[in-house]
């Protein structure tokens, strides 16, 4: 992939108001007026990044201009609610999670206003989406903790979402980008949507002064610590980053690793807590730490003190040894990796359309090739899909691994893992801190995860030996329902793979254009878009309709009026491999509640089932 901007890259300047809107990136900001409720509920997250940014929009264009120009909130706030049904726009698009526009994107319109960057690459979206999700995941985590903080403290955490336990795993991550990729952007981003501070450590002064330069050409106020500052000067830092004396508070924080391990600067910084921290040219970490930059090997103490949500260290350079040194230190072993790329054109996408899904998954593993990797939602679901397998296939190639385990467990589990070619690992999106076993053959997701960006990465566990790989994903009428009970913001995203999912669009182009690959789209209806290396809608073997449903309704109109349900579990049960008198129970349930099936209340035939329609769904 050309890692060049399509546009040249230019310095990062606050942009002059009548140039932008003449350019149209605003123009929509000019007629509308605004109003804020301060009883309008929002998620706490999502109001905070709505006030900040209107208070940065004050700050760009000046108070008078705001109030010339203002801003009506419900057309432009409507992705930060959270009550369901507050606000619901109608957007004609077949993929409505990503046509709302820039100016609902806070990452996008961020990027545009204050850099002056009109396109984030994918891997950029990649790097933002993890800093931002473990940061939320904390903060959902920080909420259980106080909500049910008056039950039994050793109560089951079954009830924590995925991402508020495994997730947050997220923020510990090492992003690989070409020089001139836009690594800057991936933490200077995420810093102005943050309320805490973004602490970034640079190798050499002259890094930490170029940055701290753009920073005051887009118009922010960095609080900078280097050795050989005055008092005055090291004094009105520590304003910044209290926003004492009238400063507003800075959101970027540069520091080298030496100034930060004198003690004054990181004892500041600990007190007023920060949100993410990266780590610039981390190849330094291994280069240079263990010959004449040590204080480089003790950047996991000053991770640790701090404790930040988000930890993420940037390079250009590093192979695999260097790669290996750098989660070592860092994050003992334990990195999730970032690299500049979209498009894994050796894996393979396909859905599988299904209402229950462990015979569906039975059905998967008959046929797809191993080492494999099942994803799951939850700790708990791991291991009973994990116990499941082993049982019903008599398998002992088959574990768990998740967040939940102790340390030395995940060791055993990752070392059996990697020397097993018949293995299969059932785990959370926890797999894959510092784990890189290169030849999975399948991953399979029997629950889908929250997000594009997560699907991508999660299926991009196979393949790394850049041979042919498989990413399934189990769908069932359950996982489109889930969508609807989300705030709005996280519809947006999760609609993609809905989009993903159910439409009849190529599943690689669906995935790649909701990265911002917008080449992978086609420009008009009919045209062809670039040649997807392999799906099931483009090979032609995509269903877009659960074949256990359709089966069992061909069934029942066969011998319509003939079994109740429990006549009809005991006629089944034992015919079709892989399913259970339970399945069957759970199928009809299924049928008979969401009116396909219904059972007859005439005197001669009580209860016998028919479909609810004349013909079976297709």
């Amino acid at each position: 992939m050309d890692v060049k901007n399509s546009e040249p890259p230019r310095t990062a300047v606050v942009p002059n108001r009548n140039d932008v809107l003449k350019q149209g990136s605003l123009q929509s900001f000019k007629t509308r007026r605004f109003h804020f409720d301060t009883d309008v509920k929002m998620k706490p997250l999502c109001r905070t990044l709505f006030i900040q940014f209107f208070a940065d929009l004050n700050f760009y264009f000046d108070n008078k201009y705001m109030q010339e120009h203002p801003i009506k909130m419900k057309t432009f706030a409507e992705p930060f609610f959270a009550e369901e049904g507050d606000i619901c726009p109608h957007v004609d698009s077949d993929n409505p999670a990503y046509s709302l526009g820039k100016s609902f994107d806070a990452v996008a319109l961020c990027a545009e206003t204050v850099f002056g960057i009109s396109t984030l690459f994918p891997w950029q979206r990649l790097a933002i989406a993890n800093i931002l999700d473990a940061i939320r995941a904390e903060e959902s985590i920080e909420q259980q903790v106080k909500t049910n903080s008056h039950k039994d403290p050793d109560a089951d955490c079954e009830n924590f979402e995925r991402y508020d336990q495994d997730g947050i795993l997220r923020g510990r991550q090492i992003v690989l980008l070409p020089t001139g990729a836009g690594k800057s952007l991936c933490f200077q981003v995420p810093a102005l949507l943050l309320d805490k501070p973004t602490l970034v450590i640079y190798p050499l002064l002259a890094l930490m002064q170029d940055q701290y330069r753009r920073l005051k050409e887009a118009g922010l106020e960095p609080a900078l610590f280097r050795g050989g500052q005055t008092p005055e000067e090291r004094q009105h830092n520590f304003s910044l980053l209290k926003g004492e004396n009238g400063h507003q508070k800075a959101k970027l924080i540069i520091a080298n690793p030496e100034i930060l391990l004198a003690g004054q600067v990181l004892n500041e910084i600990e007190k007023i807590g920060i949100a993410h921290l990266a780590i610039d040219e981390a190849h330094c970490v291994s280069e240079w730490g263990d010959s004449f930059r040590p204080a480089y090997l003790e950047l996991a103490s000053i991770i640790k003190k701090l404790n930040p949500p988000a930890v993420t260290a940037f390079t250009a350079t590093a192979g695999d040894a260097v790669l290996s040194r750098i989660s070592e230190i860092l994050f003992e072993g334990r990195a999730h990796i970032v690299r500049g790329e979209s498009d894994r054109p050796n894996i393979s996408y396909a859905v599988r359309h299904c209402r229950v899904k462990q015979p569906a998954l039975l059905a998967e593993l008959a046929i797809r090739k191993r080492p494999l990797v099942i994803f799951c939602a939850t700790q708990k679901e791991t291991e009973r899909i994990a116990a499941f397998l082993r049982n019903t296939l008599h398998d002992k190639n088959i574990r768990f691994y998740h967040a939940g385990l102790q340390r030395e467990e995940k060791t055993e589990v990752e070392q059996w893992f990697h020397t097993h070619d018949s293995a299969i690992l059932v785990t959370t999106c926890a797999w894959g801190m510092g784990v890189d076993k290169k030849n999975v053959r399948t991953v399979i997701h029997f629950d889908p995860p929250p997000t594009a960006e997560s699907y991508v990465q999660e299926a991009g566990r196979g393949g790394r030996d850049r041979e042919a790989a498989e990413a399934v994903l189990l769908w069932s009428p359950k996982d489109s329902e889930k969508l609807a009970t989300m705030s709005e913001t996280q519809q947006q995203r999760s609609m993609v793979l809905r989009d993903f999912a159910e439409s009849k669009r190529c599943r690689r182009t669906v995935l790649l254009h909701a990265l911002g690959e917008k080449n992978a789209v086609a420009l008009n209806p009919g045209d062809e878009t670039i040649a997807c290396a392999g799906c099931d809608v483009c090979n032609g073997t995509a269903n877009f309709f659960c074949a256990d449903e359709k089966a069992l309704c061909n069934f029942v109109q066969k011998n319509n009026l003939l079994y109740t349900s429990e006549e009809l579990v005991d006629q089944l049960k034992t015919r079709i491999k892989y399913w259970t008198a339970k399945d069957f129970k759970f199928l009809i349930t299924e049928l008979i509640n969401t009116n396909i099936l219904k059972e007859s209340d005439s005197f001669f035939r009580k209860k016998k089932l028919t479909l609810a329609s004349s013909k079976p769904k297709s």
